[in-house]
């Protein structure tokens, strides 16, 4: 066990500076997201070379992906909440067990989904819109990544392990090498054999150097992101059996399922994994209405998606703050602790996020230049990032809230509120704007934004109600 778990585990959980506290958790999951999100801008703008039919491609092939990943919130949601409260309260025993059931549970279920979508590849991308010419790459890329479908979840969870244990510098390291891994893949895999040339800033100079190359196009992009999470995979397995960390698992004592620590996991689970495939599912549907648009406006819409990627950043840190500091103050009997640490990562998520938006509103095209020059895609897209601008405060405290909630083992409200924002609000108003009132992508993306703020308020009201300190994990 690390110093920094002993000493949670013999001073117990701090009651001032939580502000400090909170940035301490906050700060490597944002590194972390950043990295990632940059390494994204790199692997996008890599596939965006090939055109819009290669982005069109790995958009339709990723949706259905993450869609697949919310039936394993049942377990990654259930082991985070339960691992943080029994570090909170001091059990590591338990926090273990918890670890260990986790695992066990997400390899067979990532084994029965691989299966599944390596036989219904070709049918799903059609399902999603795909246009005759994308189908055969997109169904390809789906296949490939698939097969990494395994290690990615298994990651994910133990990721989460650690996270709900307090360590979120490990899956910042972990992750930051399975990106540039795919980078790495990316180079050498996508292009043919070619000479490259650099321009030097500033000095005027360039420098030139062959660089081997398979030339599998969108194939060779798949090929990397699976070997990146086969990466990630080794790496989190090994430190959770070295148990350097919060948590470990012990492969010597037999491995069977506990069934009280399952039910507890799916307790908190079921309705996180509902409420993800809600989101996911409805997110899936907005897709299938953008595709619907054409090729090029699809093709916009995932260049503008993963422009605003970048304020996901302080959102993302400060929710999986909110999510540890919740579980482990309310298992250590601390509630209002566990309430004031939850505000204080929404508020802190917002004021950077906020200002990320200003950026996005004054200077669109900075972001969205990075992965193409087309000016009928940038012309769409510019428009949509500033809509999504303004909602940036707005979508902090969706993320906050709802990981708060999480961490507190409320998923229940998380799943209401999901189900009113994403199906009463998004898809209804997205099909309303941009198919019968004919606003096209623009429509769409303000429907987005309407469904943010109508979440972000039901949220505060909600985290605010207190109802979530009183549930039974």
């Amino acid at each position: 066990m690390s110093e920094e778990a002993l000493d949670i585990k013999n001073k117990g959980l701090p009651e001032t500076n939580l502000e400090k506290n909170t940035l301490k958790l906050a700060l490597p999951a944002i590194g972390e997201m950043l990295m990632q999100t940059l390494l994204g801008f790199a692997d996008m703008a890599m596939v965006g070379s090939l055109g819009a039919g290669a982005i069109a491609a790995v958009g339709l092939s990723d949706m259905p992906m993450m869609t697949a990943m919310s039936f394993f919130a049942a377990i990654s949601v259930g082991t985070t909440a339960l691992v943080a409260r029994a570090i909170g309260a001091s059990k590591q025993s338990e926090a273990n067990e918890v670890a260990r059931q986790s695992l066990i549970l997400s390899v067979i279920m990532s084994a029965v989904f691989m299966i599944l979508g390596l036989l219904l590849a070709t049918p799903i991308v059609k399902l999603m819109g795909a246009e005759p010419d994308v189908i055969p790459i997109s169904a390809s890329y789906f296949k490939i990544n698939v097969w990494g479908l395994p290690f990615m979840i298994i990651t994910m969870i133990m990721n989460g392990v650690l996270r709900g244990g307090g360590d979120t510098k490990t899956p910042m390291y972990i992750n930051g090498i399975s990106n540039i891994v795919n980078i790495v893949g990316n180079f050498f895999l996508i292009y043919e054999s070619r000479t490259v040339n650099i321009n030097i800033p500033f000095i005027d100079k360039s420098i030139s150097f062959f660089a081997p190359g398979a030339g599998w196009g969108v194939d060779g992009a798949g090929i990397a992101t699976t070997f990146s999470r086969f990466v990630g995979f080794v790496i989190i397995v090994v430190i959770l059996i070295k148990g350097s960390r919060f948590v470990k698992i012990d492969f010597k004592e037999k491995l069977k399922l506990n069934v009280d620590i399952i039910r507890r996991i799916f307790n908190i689970g079921i309705p996180a994994a509902i409420e993800q495939f809600l989101m996911r599912f409805g997110q899936l549907l907005f897709s299938r209405i953008v595709s619907s648009l054409g090729t090029v406006t699809f093709a916009a819409h995932r260049i503008t998606m993963t422009a605003e990627s970048l304020s996901f950043n302080a959102g993302f840190g400060f929710a999986l703050a909110a999510t540890t500091l919740v579980g482990q103050y309310l298992g250590a009997e601390k509630p209002k602790l566990a309430e004031k640490s939850g505000f204080i990562a929404v508020k802190m998520g917002a004021i950077l996020m906020a200002i990320v938006g200003v950026f996005f509103f004054i200077w669109p095209d900075y972001f969205l230049m990075i992965f193409t020059k087309d000016k009928e895609i940038l012309s769409i897209a510019r428009i949509c990032l500033r809509i999504v601008a303004i909602s940036q405060p707005f979508l902090a405290a969706v993320m906050g809230f709802s990981g708060a909630l999480r961490g507190a083992g409320d998923t229940r409200r998380v799943l209401v509120i999901t189900l009113t924002g994403i199906w009463g609000v998004r898809l209804v108003f997205a099909y309303l704007f941009a198919i019968v009132l004919n606003w096209g992508l623009i429509g769409a993306w303000i429907a987005m934004s309407l469904d943010l703020i109508v979440r972000g308020t039901l949220y505060f009201f909600i985290f605010k109600g207190g109802k979530w300190k009183y549930v039974n994990v």
